[in-house]
């Protein structure tokens, strides 16, 4: 049978190749001769490459093998973090909750205890005595000169208003009247 290839590439026969046409491999007579060693050598080629690839299969079995022990391993170290990471979240909760009721109680009804003893102690008599100086100050500045000459400011101005709108409603009715008094 011949093959042929495209250009450029040699025709194959397979005829000469299988009847050793396309070569002298005289130095390896016994290959020629089909008896002895020689017949041998293509079975145990083959054995060799199934021994192998039965080993690298074995390997890569392993491999695989120890991957998968590998992820199983970081998984169960994952799931045991998390529940013990929720036993200690469990248990502050639990202390908290103790705490609050038991001697953090204590210790708040403690707190609101002094708190109080202050406002009404110290506390109140500095707001007291602040109080006390704020009303000092404005009865102060309620008879000060100052205040009583803006007091009489503002009462001629609220006088004067009055007559000027008394003065407008009477124009209004009547006409302008003359009168006396002139502001």
């Amino acid at each position: 049978m011949t093959y042929n290839f495209p250009s450029g590439f040699n025709t194959f026969d397979s005829s000469k190749a299988f009847s050793g046409g396309y070569g002298d491999f005289s130095s390896t007579s016994s290959l020629k001769s089909g008896g002895g060693f020689g017949s041998m050598i293509g079975p145990a080629l083959g054995l060799a490459s199934a021994g192998i690839g039965l080993i690298s299969g074995i390997g890569q079995q392993r491999t695989a093998a120890s991957i998968a022990q590998a992820q199983l391993a970081a998984q169960n170290a994952a799931f045991l973090e998390g529940r013990e990471l929720n036993k200690g979240q469990l248990a502050g909760s639990l202390f908290n909750k103790l705490f609050d009721v038991g001697s953090g109680g204590d210790i708040a009804f403690g707190r609101e205890k002094a708190g109080k003893e202050f406002l009404t102690g110290p506390y109140a008599e500095r707001l007291m005595g602040l109080g006390s100086e704020e009303a000092k100050r404005a009865r102060l500045a309620a008879i000060s000169p100052e205040s009583k000459e803006r007091a009489q400011f503002e009462n001629r101005l609220a006088i004067q208003r009055s007559l000027a709108e008394k003065r407008a409603q009477t124009d209004a009715m009547f006409g302008p009247i003359s009168s006396s008094y002139r502001a």
